[in-house]
């Protein structure tokens, strides 16, 4: 079931009861917003614009869906900054069929987005993007080790030949090549050599 995290105490009865085939979780206070955030992964954010500038900080290192509420009377400096964040926003008073609707369209995206991704244990790596993500805190890398890291997932548990891989890297260094695997094992993965067939292979989790 996927997980939400609401942050606003005036809807809490009425987003419960909306989105019952969601599993909603509720932060009372920032307090237990961190706290929340910090204990569980969540797939979607719901929170009022009270929340708007640890959202933003948040945003800095990790991939958070986010539908923020504003109050009717907001201005549109206050749009402005909802439209640099949030995935979505809903004006109050709120419309109970109308939250349902987005809620399903972003997790409609989310899904489409998923299909794209190729895990790792607790990391996940999105093709189209080409982005590196560990519990969902992205994962700098350089050109060369995106090109090699996908290189070895499509081709989990399968000899690679170094002859192939300095190839796709359009290097002849052995050592260049020991570099950026080193790093890629200094990431969590598990990528050994096989002197005898001059061959890498990227092993399963666990």
């Amino acid at each position: 079931m996927n997980k939400i995290l609401l942050a606003d105490t005036d809807l809490v009865s009425l987003v419960k009861n909306e989105l019952i085939s969601y599993d909603v979780d509720i932060a009372y206070d920032i307090e237990s917003f961190y706290t929340l955030s910090y204990e569980n992964n969540y797939d979607l954010y719901i929170v009022n614009f009270y929340y708007y500038d640890i959202i933003e900080e948040l945003k800095k290192s990790q991939e958070m869906p986010v539908i923020i509420f504003i109050d009717e009377y907001y201005d549109i400096y206050h749009l402005k900054k909802v439209f640099n964040i949030a995935d979505d926003y809903i004006i109050k008073p709120l419309n109970a069929q109308e939250l349902k609707i987005r809620v399903d369209y972003q997790f409609k995206k989310l899904y489409n987005i998923k299909k794209d991704i190729v895990t790792y244990g607790k990391m996940y790596f999105h093709m189209k993007s080409k982005q590196l993500y560990n519990n969902n805190h992205k994962v700098k890398l350089s050109p060369s080790e995106v090109k090699l890291l996908e290189y070895f997932l499509c081709r989990l548990k399968q000899p690679v030949t170094k002859d192939s891989l300095l190839e796709l890297l359009e290097t002849s260094s052995d050592g260049t090549l020991r570099v950026y695997i080193s790093k890629l094992n200094k990431s969590g993965f598990d990528i050994s050599y096989e002197r005898a067939n001059l061959s890498y292979t990227l092993h399963a989790v666990g």
